[in-house]
């Protein structure tokens, strides 16, 4: 259902705009004055211009499923879940004499040799449990309105002064999540994270970290609005050389959906995260950042370009907005500011030299830089909350008092638990089935990723009665004992931080002299490759000690105009393949491939991972005559399953209006388990999205 929204303070963006396009209406006659002074000075040159436009864009979910790592969209609210209790092998004699039970028993115990029993009143051993959450049908995954407007102002003719200005406003007619309606008489409310995160209703746009409201520079955002400088530079051009300096987003490299050389940025995934219009090629995704840049043509054919920037990372969608990729069971700790110094000492820099000699092209890329996509593990939830001593169904919860009562004399379970990677408040992970699922969802081994959060936080572990365990049997077990333990689930807690890491890269391309008005005269063939050393990745058991791996990437590119007939313009082709070793196009581990739902029942780890991943992107645009219409398609294939296809249709009936349309059609079963490709848990976002622009 939609619901009313405050977007006032998106008029600051707005009024921007209106007050540049004011002074260029004023400074236009001045500035034509001044050019006809003979008084001369600095700025006798001065010169002002300004453009820009209003664009409403909506996409329609043309899919039957929900985002599945938000609270309404996950498949678990409709289904229900078996689960059944054992006495912790670790529990000694506070647990066995609180259930009743005789303090000799056969050993070695593990998590499923002695289940708990199920007497009505006394104790719960066994329950079936629904998720809690009622499940959405949104018709829309995005409703926003953007503006954006660039002032340039020539000082002189060596000087410009560049800002860009871009607000945006959702209007929020999705039938969303708020926290409070998750609140109950059992285990309260969600405790951990920031609460203008995981407090209340669903913040589009406030990028917050631990300690830091504000981490974006230029940048001003509420839950239903932004306003930012993308740019907002001095450029000076003197001869062959060009100094940029000011807030700046830097793009390298020329593959379309593909990143090899174009390391500089994070993304921007707030908005329509990767599934907006493709050949778009991330113009508005990269992050910005306060950088000096400087090129300098050595010779004709030589350029080299330098930059050193402030470290800003990739922003993700946050918790419940409609393209949110991590599962909000699971509160993220973001450490970009820890430190206090908000990352002001953390700089970013990087070289390339490129060079065109005939057909030929060279360029070469050296960046030392924090990886801005950042890696996760677990972290203590700080969260300190006895278990309740009641269960989901009422009954007395005598697994969740027996731990309560153990830890009496050391500051009771709450303070143990605050020691854990978990808290037991709603909203989070309800019984096995549900654990195994997301973890294999976003590439992590259920197994193994349990006992990271065991074996990582001792003695607090210890002391709530979690200990590692042997198999996927033995996890179901544990796993339900302590959802059951806990009033009904457990939320869980990951950190967010960054490394830094050095990145070398060649590029080659080469421009095909043939037959004229042949398929390959003027084809252009590029070839790119990046080298990183001791890359940290996440694990795929999200523990403390991050993989460190070398990475290759490779990609080739194939681009081509190539007129079909005289009556229409030319076509553009491209052609792309990637090659990736260690991750994934997303940073994913490869480890982390492979994962299904259940396992064998002695199996020992959850994933089986995979060697490498390849990748195909094809894409063509074709021009109607005058550039009226305009057709465009990309897609992006998987060989091990997953293939999105996106057609779009461009329609400008004049210089100011134009209407685009696209769609994503995103399938991620072509062979089967869809945690076997890239596109796994991407199919929620099969959509049609509309855009009607103003340009003035």
């Amino acid at each position: 259902m939609g619901k009313a929204r405050n977007l006032g303070p998106i008029a600051l963006g707005l009024l921007l705009m209106g007050g540049a396009a004011q002074a260029q209406d004023n400074s236009s006659g001045s500035s034509a004055d001044s050019s006809d002074s003979s008084s001369g000075g600095w700025f006798h040159d001065m010169d002002v211009s300004f453009g820009g436009f209003i664009r409403p864009e909506v996409a329609f979910s043309t899919s039957n499923q929900e985002n599945p790592n938000n609270q309404r969209g996950n498949p678990y609210d409709s289904i229900s879940a078996p689960r059944q209790a054992y006495v912790p092998p670790n529990s000694g004699t506070a647990l066995l004499s609180a259930l009743g039970l005789p303090i000799t028993l056969p050993l070695p115990l593990n998590w499923n040799s002695i289940p708990v029993p199920n007497v009505p009143l006394v104790a719960t051993g066994t329950d079936t449990v629904t998720r809690p959450i009622a499940p959405s049908n949104n018709a829309f995954n995005l409703h926003i309105l953007r503006g954006e407007g660039e002032l340039g102002v020539k000082l002189t003719n060596d000087l410009k002064f560049i800002t860009r200005v871009r607000a945006l406003g959702d209007f929020g007619h999705y039938s969303d999540f708020r926290a409070p309606s998750a609140c109950n008489s059992i285990e309260g409310c969600i405790d951990g994270g920031n609460p203008a995160l995981y407090g209340g209703a669903p913040n589009y746009f406030q990028y917050q970290v631990d300690g830091n409201k504000h981490p974006n520079p230029l940048e001003w955002a509420g839950p239903n609005y932004l306003v930012y400088f993308p740019t907002m530079i001095l450029d000076y051009n003197h001869g062959p050389l060009n100094v940029r300096l000011g807030n700046q987003s830097i793009a390298w490299g020329q593959a379309i959906f593909f990143r090899v050389l174009d390391v500089v940025d994070g993304l921007d995934l707030r908005r329509h995260s990767v599934l907006d219009y493709a050949q778009e090629e991330y113009s508005d995704k990269r992050v910005p950042s306060p950088a000096l840049r400087i090129g300098y043509q050595l010779t004709d054919d030589v350029l080299a370009d330098g930059y050193v920037q402030k470290f800003q990372p990739t922003v993700y969608g946050n918790p419940n907005t409609q393209y949110n990729i991590i599962p909000v069971q699971f509160t993220v700790h973001d450490r970009y500011s820890d430190d206090g110094d908000d990352k002001w000492s953390k700089l970013s820099y990087g070289m390339r030299l490129k060079a065109n000699l005939g057909q030929w092209g060279f360029q070469a890329v050296a960046t030392r830089r924090y990886n801005p996509d950042g890696v996760f593990r677990w972290t203590a939830s700080g969260v300190s909350k006895n278990l309740p001593g009641t269960t989901t169904g009422g009954a007395p919860n005598l697994l969740g008092t027996a731990v309560n009562l153990a830890n009496a004399t050391s500051g009771g379970a709450g303070k143990a638990l605050s020691g854990t990677p978990f808290e037991a408040s709603p909203g989070g992970v309800y019984s096995a089935n549900e654990w195994f699922h997301y973890a294999s969802m976003v590439r992590l081994d259920g197994i193994q990723g349990l006992n990271a959060a065991i074996n990582d936080f001792q003695p607090s572990t210890t002391k709530v009665f979690a200990s590692p365990v042997q198999n996927y049997q033995q996890a179901v077990g544990e796993l339900n004992t302590f959802f059951i333990a806990a009033g009904g689930d457990l939320r869980g807690h990951i950190e967010r931080d960054y490394f830094q890491e050095t990145v070398l890269g060649l590029g080659t391309s080469y421009v095909v002299d043939g037959e004229p008005g042949s398929i390959l005269d003027q084809l252009i063939i590029n070839v790119e490759g990046s080298y990183t050393p001791a890359r940290v990745y996440t694990s795929p058991t999200l523990g403390k000690d991050f993989q460190h791996s070398n990475d290759y990437v490779g990609a080739l590119v194939m681009e081509k105009y190539y007129r079909f007939t005289d009556a229409f313009p030319a076509t553009y082709f491209v052609l792309q393949y990637m090659h990736r070793t260690r991750d994934d196009l997303f940073g994913r581990s490869l480890k982390g491939y492979g994962g299904t739902d259940t396992y064998d029942a002695n199996a020992t780890t959850g994933n089986p991972g995979v060697t490498n991943a390849n990748y195909v992107v094809f894409a063509f645009q074709q021009p109607f005559p005058q550039d009226i219409y305009r057709v465009g398609f990309a897609t992006l294939y998987d060989p091990r399953g997953g293939i999105l296809v996106q057609p779009g249709l461009q329609y400008k009936p004049n210089g100011h209006w134009s209407i685009d349309g696209f769609y994503n059609y995103i399938n991620d079963r072509l062979s089967g388990n869809p945690n076997n490709n890239l596109l796994g848990g991407l199919a929620f976002g099969n959509e049609f999205t509309l855009r009607v622009g103003y340009q003035f």
